[in-house]
């Protein structure tokens, strides 16, 4: 399994890049799969954190909406792990510049 991290060059609100995971040989039968949807926010309260792939669906007949999340953990503590690699990635590939996008807007 390996991390692909793609910075913005931007930022987008809190948002400071995507990230995927992409399956090797060795993880039969998902080999050559590429699992998307990560997104690596970074905000003054929470610091960086990721969005994991979810859709948004509608429950009830009051049309309440609720996350529906595609990557559902076995074991307690297995998003966290799998949180922790992706910043790594992330980190390791912007070295100290995680809080400030590459390209600012212009100021009027």
């Amino acid at each position: 399994m390996k991390i692909k991290v793609e910075p913005f060059l931007m930022k987008k609100g809190n948002r400071v890049a995507k990230a995927a995971i992409e399956f090797s040989e060795n993880d039969t039968p998902l080999a050559g799969f590429h699992l998307v949807g990560f997104t690596i926010c970074d905000d003054s309260e929470r610091g960086l954190f990721v969005l994991f792939p979810a859709s948004i669906t509608k429950n009830g007949p009051d049309g309440q909406t609720k996350p529906f999340f595609f990557l559902r953990p076995s074991a307690e503590n297995q998003l966290e792990q799998l949180e922790t690699a992706i910043l790594d990635s992330y980190e390791s590939m912007v070295g100290g510049f995680a809080n400030s996008p590459k390209i600012e807007a212009a100021k009027t």
